[in-house]
């Protein structure tokens, strides 16, 4: 049975990540880092958070993440420093987790950040700030039920620790099933997107679409976590399954590992009717998508989405495909799914981060057309950062339904499907222009939506406060609302390399009020004063180059 997560508490220097992870990868458990959490949420370091955001946005966005935190069993959550502070924040980790502090004298402390060297916490250059603070917090550390010794060698810690977890008792009982929501997707053919948690019947889905063997395409993150079990079910349609693993990341969504699983399946002997099961992420799902659509000029092809944003998003719709030179989904193709699987279960392994990127998604279903959605995402936050299933079925059925809808009425985005761009013309932009792997695409899309919101104000009169609201919507969800500083170049050059560029213009999506979105023409010459625009909202930090 899952076990309830364990909270590792400590001043600065304890060891929380570095005991954290290394008792999480002895013991099979998911690791949180909270510090992690929340440069992610706002897109800057910590020390940077403070400095321009103050302790008490820091402390609040603190106190929602580790809500989030908490809401899984099997994970070790390394907590910041000073986590511990908040009165609600500590009550809550009596009642939702093993909550363990880490026992280290100020002495010893003073000793591992030496040897850390200089620099690396700034806070240890001012010695009676460090004391005032580890006095006044040691009060608030011996509310924690469990204390540990991690004085020493930290694989001796780490034993102590395992120690000490096994002899705590915590079990989590796992919700139960939910009755599964179909939403049709009304093309021709029309096809499922079937909705709802630990489900059964995938294999008589599956095995009720076309004939021949059964291709699997994972990837190296979602295969050793989910192919065992989705081959394991397949298995009861008695037909031949061939699994193929994919690479991850943005980085590798290129054209030569479709065209090379494509080349494998056609060795085969690959048959027009022998469908292509996709089991991932967006990413995942694109690239499986177009092997789909190549092989044979078109085989049938599923979707079994394992992230929020997957769901709620790209695996409706039949748009698959790669990058090309950094530019996004340049090279692709139209290919409908036979089958959307959206089992909620998977998102169980999801990380917090990956959760928080999907709600982004969301919150732009919400923006363009489901006002409910929208104040329930508002009166709500911390339900769907918890991972509540009503409020994430809810959300995912919304999305689908309202996707499904305008995909019907536009299925090869000639007209009105674009408006399921809002946000993405500066969110692809910040993808491109910033480092690898520093925003995940929902995330850039959060910031997308704040600079739609703010061009909405200022040049179609929509209503003042929109940008506001906007703004504080994405925060209580844990997503970032400006870009640090990027280089003006690159955003403008991501800008003239969108696939949507048309006559010497970009296509904008704003919105003259909620759900009622506009498409705005903007010539590629106006970009720089847009971008100045958007610099003077606090949209980006001053590009330069």
């Amino acid at each position: 049975m899952p076990q309830r997560p364990v909270a590792l508490s400590g001043f600065m220097g304890a060891g929380k990540s570095t005991l954290g992870e290394r008792i999480a990868r002895s013991r099979g458990l998911g690791f949180v880092d909270l510090d992690a959490e929340l440069e992610a949420a706002f897109g800057r370091p910590v020390a940077a958070v403070f400095a321009e955001e103050g302790e008490a946005a820091f402390r609040a966005m603190e106190a929602r993440l580790l809500r989030q935190a908490l809401a899984l069993p099997d994970r070790v959550v390394a907590l910041g420093g000073g986590a511990i502070v908040d009165s609600e924040s500590r009550e809550l980790l009596k009642a939702r987790a093993t909550w363990v502090h880490l026992d280290v004298p100020l002495h010893e402390l003073e000793r591992r950040v030496a040897l850390q060297g200089e620099g690396t916490r700034p806070l240890w250059g001012d010695a009676a700030e460090v004391t005032r603070r580890f006095e006044e917090r040691a009060p608030l550390y011996a509310e924690a039920p469990h204390r540990l010794d991690a004085e020493g060698r930290p694989g001796d810690v780490a034993l102590r620790l395992s120690q000490l977890l096994d002899s705590i008792d915590a079990p989590v009982e796992p919700p139960g099933p939910r009755p599964p929501e179909r939403v049709v997707v009304p093309l021709d053919p029309s096809y499922e997107v079937v909705i709802g948690r630990a489900m059964n019947g995938l294999s008589d889905a599956v095995g009720g679409i076309g004939h021949g063997p059964i291709a699997l395409l994972s990837d190296w993150n979602v295969g050793p976590l989910h192919q065992d079990e989705v081959l394991g079910r397949l298995e009861a349609t008695g037909r031949p399954l061939v699994p193929l693993t994919l690479p991850a990341g943005e980085e590798n969504k290129q054209l030569a590992p479709v065209t090379d699983a494509v080349a494998r399946l056609l060795d085969r002997g690959w048959q027009r009717g022998a469908p292509v099961v996709a089991l991932g992420g967006g990413v995942l799902g694109d690239m499986a998508g177009l092997v789909a659509a190549l092989l044979l000029r078109g085989v049938p092809f599923v979707q079994v989405p394992t992230t929020l944003l997957a769901m709620v998003d790209s695996a409706v719709g039949g748009k698959v495909g790669v990058n090309h030179r950094r530019k996004k989904n340049l090279i692709g193709q139209f290919h409908q799914p036979a089958l959307v699987w959206a089992d909620l279960a998977w998102l169980d392994t999801l990380p917090d981060r990956e959760l928080r990127a999907g709600l982004a998604e969301v919150v732009k279903t919400a923006l363009l057309g489901d006002a409910a959605l929208l104040e329930r995402l508002e009166k709500e936050p911390d339900a769907f950062l918890a991972r509540d299933p009503d409020a994430l079925s809810d959300a995912v059925a919304r999305c689908v339904r309202f996707k499904a809808e305008v995909v019907a009425d536009d299925e090869r985005e000639a007209g009105r499907r674009a408006i399921l761009n809002l946000g993405h013309t500066l969110g692809h932009a910040i993808e491109a222009a910033a480092p690898p792997e520093q925003f995940r695409h929902g995330e850039a899309v959060a910031i997308g939506l704040v600079a739609a919101a703010v061009l909405s104000e200022r040049e179609i009169g929509a209503d003042k406060g929109l940008a506001d609201r906007i703004r504080a919507l994405l925060t209580s969800l844990g997503l970032p609302i400006r870009a640090p500083r990027l280089t003006r170049s690159a955003i403008l050059s991501a800008m003239r390399g969108d696939k949507k560029l048309k006559d010497g213009a970009v296509t904008w999506i704003l919105m003259e009020t909620i759900g009622r979105p506009r498409l705005i023409s903007c010539p590629v010459a106006d970009l720089d004063a847009r971008i100045d625009v958007l610099v003077d909202a606090g949209v980006l930090t001053e590009p330069g180059d």
